[in-house]
Formats: structure tokens, sequence, C-alpha cells
């Protein structure tokens, strides 16, 4: 089960003041790399956002024309923000559940099959600790020639057991170590113990193709001085990749795995 840190008050009240929670794309620096990834045209299809968060990914798809959209999240808080900025007015095609991605399987309101069209996640699955079972479910959830498009907090970023940067002098270094350790991680942030999973690229890439995905795109997001990869709140930390940004299509000929 997935650990649900966003249900901590103190912990929600922290990351709320945060620029992608305050801002939504705006405060979402990778969003412009993301977006390119996507589908150009959603009009009448149907989507599925994995970790949705404050729903921005859903209300953005609907703006594009999408014909509905399941948002699924552990966190009642998440959820609850989400349906506040979704007024049913204009949103009402998007489904809100709580639902743990970590156990998708299992779960009633789970992935129906060949439901969707396009499956996204944003900086979610670097939470799970089986990250083939979830992905099963999204190929199994995806019509044939559907495409996944999510990103993760880059492997560089994940890896080291004692992550921070280290100034030397005026510059900032992030020490990796631990790269090729995959597994849990433990760090101290927005002061809570908040859990994660460490991969390597190349294990994102053999699952997603063990599983049955066809990989289309891979690409890495990091601040540098080209003003499209800025960020609100992060200084020029000397081109560290922070997310790791991956589209994966199910193909046309393809069947389940499962």
């Amino acid at each position: 089960m997935s650990q649900n840190i966003y249900d901590s008050i103190d912990f929600f009240e922290s990351y709320s003041k945060y620029p992608r929670m305050e801002n939504g794309l705006a405060g979402a620096s990778e969003w412009p790399l993301l977006e390119t990834m996507l589908p150009s045209n959603l009009v009448s299809k149907t989507v599925l956002d994995l970790g949705c968060g404050d729903g921005w990914f859903s209300r953005w798809a609907l703006d594009q024309g999408a014909k509905a959209v399941c948002a699924m999240d552990v966190s009642k808080n998440m959820l609850s923000r989400a349906r506040a900025l979704s007024p049913p007015d204009r949103y009402s095609a998007i489904t809100f559940r709580q639902v743990d991605i970590e156990m998708l399987e299992g779960q009633d309101g789970g992935l129906d099959p060949e439901a969707y069209d396009v499956a996204f996640s944003g900086l979610a699955l670097h939470y799970l600790v089986n990250l083939e079972a979830a992905l099963r479910q999204v190929f199994r959830s995806l019509r044939p020639g559907g495409l996944f498009v999510f990103s993760v907090e880059h492997p560089i970023f994940t890896a080291p057991q004692r992550p921070g940067f280290k100034k030397t002098g005026a510059a900032q270094d992030w020490p990796l170590s631990s790269y090729f350790a995959e597994g849990e991680r433990e760090v101290d942030w927005l002061g809570a113990p908040v859990r994660k999973q460490h991969r390597t690229i190349s294990s994102y890439l053999k699952t997603l193709r063990t599983v049955g995905f066809e990989v289309v795109v891979v690409d890495e997001w990091g601040v540098s001085d080209d003003d499209s990869r800025k960020h609100p709140d992060w200084p020029n930390d000397g081109g560290i990749p922070r997310f790791l940004l991956i589209s994966a299509m199910k193909r046309v000929d393809a069947a389940d795995s499962l």
C-alpha cells in the first residue's frame, strides 16, 4: 500500500504552498516538455489520470476536448482540493476516485479493460513498490494504440541514500551514489519522512517492455539557463536532471500480457 503522506494535515498545508499547487500548470516547469509527448488531439478521447493530485491535468484534458476523465488519487485531501477546483458546470465529465494505484488490480472501481485512449501520471509512480503490477493494469486499461505518458523523479535524483545538494564555492553539487542499488529511499521533505522507490532508467524501460508497452519517447528535465527550463523556486543547480519523462504505446497488434 502506498504511503499516504498527503493526508497528513501539517504536510499537506506545507505542500499547498508549493508553486505547482498554487499555480497549477504554470507551476509545473516540466509541463511544456511533457505536453509535447501527449497526443496533439484529445477531442472525444477518454483519459485516465493516475495520482491526479489537485486535478490540474484532468482539467487541462477536458479543456482540450476530452470526452471523459477518470482521475484517481489515494489522498482525500488532494481529491477534496481537486473537486473544489473543478466546478461541475464546467468539469462534470471528470470522475474523481480515491484509489491507491499501488493496488489497482484488487480494488473496486479499478481499471476496466480497454476503457481509455490516453493514460497519464505526473510524479506519482516513483512512490510505488510494485510498479510492474500497476503498469500491467494501465496496459490492460488502454485501447490498442493508446498512449501512456508519465513523469517520475529522475533516478539520478532518487539514487543517493542521503540526498542533498553540497555547496562547493558558488556551485551546488549533487552527490551521485548507490545508483544501481534499487529500492526504498526515505527522505526528509517538508518536515516529514517520505518514502520513495529508486529505480534506474533501464529498469523503468525494461518494466514497460515486460508488460507489453512499446517505448515511444524518453526525455529528461532539469533547470538550465534556457528560459523554457526555469523553476519558480529552484536555482540553476548545474544541470542536475530532476524528472524523467516517458511515453509508451499499447501497439494495435498487442495482446494483454496479464
